[in-house]
């Protein structure tokens, strides 16, 4: 604050943001896939009733199916665990979504996101954080699995200055080198 000069009783303040003059870069795992579809894709649903897997009509299900709905998503083929289906059941449906999607695994909602999340820090450039203190957003907007902070630590550390996980205003420090 300065003192008040002779013409005014008030005070003049001004306030810095630190945080913006800081060159800390935020790193927030949520928005690596904040433009992402991801869905669920059941096997059973181009079994017919069934719990045995029978060869010509799942083939004509596929067949007829319109595959273009999966486009630019991530795509998990679901199995349930009461169906019997031969292995290569699953590389099938993959090989009439592989044309379509951004990436196909075999599990649940939970897997389809990692893949995309794992696409997401293969794409990253690590070296940009060369030099540079990095704060990992935790509290993020979107539920982030724990694997992708430890992915990211990995990933960071041989190229960051200083890495810490939080916010700039309450961080945890986690690396200095």
């Amino acid at each position: 604050m300065k003192k008040p000069n002779s013409n005014s009783d008030s005070y003049k303040m001004t306030i810095v943001n630190r945080v913006a003059t800081s060159g800390l870069i935020n790193l927030d795992p949520a928005t690596l896939i904040k433009d992402v579809s991801v869905t669920v894709l059941a096997l059973a649903d181009f079994m017919g009733k069934e719990p045995i897997l029978r060869e010509k009509p799942f083939r004509e299900a596929l067949k007829t199916h319109d595959w273009s709905t999966y486009k630019n998503q991530y795509v998990a083929i679901h199995m349930d665990e009461d169906t019997i289906v031969p292995q290569w059941t699953p590389m099938l449906m993959t090989a009439k979504l592989q044309s379509v999607v951004k990436g196909v695994c075999l599990g649940n909602l939970e897997d389809a996101f990692s893949l995309a999340y794992n696409d997401a820090i293969q794409q990253l450039d690590f070296k940009k954080f060369t030099g540079k203190n990095v704060i990992v957003k935790g509290c993020s907007d979107g539920a982030v699995p724990n694997w992708v902070y430890v992915r990211l630590m990995k990933e960071l550390q041989p190229y960051a200055n200083r890495i810490s996980y939080g916010e700039a205003c309450s961080s945890v420090p986690l690396f200095k080198r």
